[in-house]
């Protein structure tokens, strides 16, 4: 029996000896028991999702403003990816080609489809252009 299994025995037990005070603390201390709980799934799922870029991390490199993931002879295998939504919010958002927002041709700009920010680099462009 778990924990909040046994809380709520307690709470049916309460009730039959009609103790409105202490039924209504106990039906606190699960409520935080409950809260407790749904907060320790949530950070249990950020650290998953943390060690799962650390991992993926150790896999890629940073070039002309984006990220990419390698090899283990250094050889691009996918990308680019934003390294916004990676440095920050630790996700892998692909760059995409994005329409001339100024001076250069149109597949020198690209965007992050999340971020929505264009921005100028030719290497990004002519990779995209390639792959």
């Amino acid at each position: 029996m778990s924990f909040v299994d046994n809380i709520k025995e307690v709470v049916k037990i309460v009730q039959q000896i009609d103790n409105t005070e202490l039924y209504r603390k106990l039906l606190d201390v699960q409520a935080e028991i409950l809260e407790i709980t749904e907060q320790l799934k949530s950070k249990d799922e950020k650290i998953k999702e943390l060690e799962k870029a650390l991992q993926l991390k150790g896999k890629m490199i940073c070039e002309n403003s984006a990220y990419f993931i390698v090899d283990e002879n250094q050889n691009k295998t996918d990308g680019p990816f934003c390294t916004k939504c990676f440095d920050v919010d630790h996700i892998i958002c692909r760059l995409i080609n994005a329409p001339k927002h100024g001076e250069g041709h149109q597949w020198e700009w690209v965007q992050c489809p999340k971020c929505k920010v264009p921005f100028r680099s030719r290497k990004i462009g002519e990779y995209l252009k390639t792959h």
